[in-house]
């Protein structure tokens, strides 16, 4: 989604909200003619001011009549800003700007929420939520309470999200523990609010540092591990190690943790394996900075096939 494809598709809400608001007005009019009157009073006192009276006597005067529209229409038993337009962004109304010609910050969301439903990784990921994550595959004796405390707290973590979220979530764990699926659900449920998201796997993130680094690449695309809101590091240790792909991780890590950006990590690694592949640096700014959720069971995919 281009910049200006998000600027039309506001607009087509911002119609709507004015439509839907009209409609309304013209029931009250029809209910509460007296409601007409008033509008039509508060239209025409920008223009009294060309007749030499004052903007506080007129504003004085808007205000008792406001006062006057809201009590005929809680008689009416409703609220007084039933006609209200119900725009979805309350920044711009809807307009898609602010300060004059300066683009909205819900448009930029909007941009980036669409690339991220839009990558490879992420389209295969989009149906993940918090309702479907099942845990009837951890029983009672495999780690069920310790997994409910988890999904709980990834579950505050995203309703939260931006705020206390500068600290990082590091899920360490088997293969097929849910680590994936909780992790997207996170993303989906912060793209969703507007908020920029990538989700990639370690593999990508290095595949494109390094395409960057030889000029294979645009700059932007590395930047943009670097600048999303949330970012989501897919099997960290899978990828290639080598010693430029430890420095890229740690490096882009570091940069996140610095700017207060949110990162959620997801790998199979145990912390001492983190810290004889990547260091010692790397795993104490983990340790440090980042909640580690430790999952448990058994492989749920096998459960599945076992079944």
């Amino acid at each position: 989604m281009t910049v200006s494809e998000a600027l039309t598709i506001k607009e087509e809400a911002r119609m709507e909200a004015l439509d839907a608001a009209k409609q309304k007005r013209d029931e009250l009019y029809k209910k509460m003619p007296a409601i007409r009157v008033i509008d039509k009073q508060l239209e025409a006192l920008p223009f009294r001011l060309f007749g030499g009276e004052s903007k506080e006597s007129l504003a004085a005067e808007a205000e008792q009549l406001n006062a006057r529209r809201a009590d005929l229409i809680k008689l009416l038993g409703l609220e007084p800003n039933y006609d209200t337009p119900l725009f979805q962004c309350k920044e711009c109304d809807d307009s898609g700007y602010t300060d004059g010609l300066k683009v909205c910050q819900c448009i930029k969301n909007m941009v980036a929420n669409s690339r991220y439903t839009q990558s490879s990784l992420a389209k295969g990921l989009i149906d993940k939520s918090f309702d479907n994550f099942s845990l009837s595959y951890y029983p009672e004796e495999n780690g069920r309470t310790q997994m409910e405390g988890i999904l709980r707290g990834c579950k505050r973590y995203a309703e939260s999200f931006p705020n206390d979220s500068s600290a990082g979530l590091l899920f360490i764990g088997g293969t097929g523990l849910g680590k994936t699926h909780l992790s997207a659900a996170i993303a989906n449920a912060v793209a969703t609010r507007g908020y920029s998201v990538v989700y990639e796997s370690a593999q990508q993130i290095f595949d494109t540092c390094d395409a960057v680094r030889f000029n294979r690449m645009d700059i932007a695309e590395k930047e943009k591990y670097e600048k999303c809101a949330l970012l989501v590091i897919d099997d960290l240790g899978a990828e290639c190690i080598t010693q430029y792909s430890v420095a890229s991780t740690a490096s882009l890590i570091d940069n996140r943790i610095v700017n207060g950006k949110a990162t959620i990590i997801n790998t199979n690694l145990t912390p001492d394996k983190i810290k004889k592949t990547y260091g010692e640096r790397l795993i104490s700014r983990l340790l440090g900075e980042f909640r580690v959720l430790q999952f448990v069971g058994k492989d749920i995919r096998m459960q599945k096939i076992n079944k």
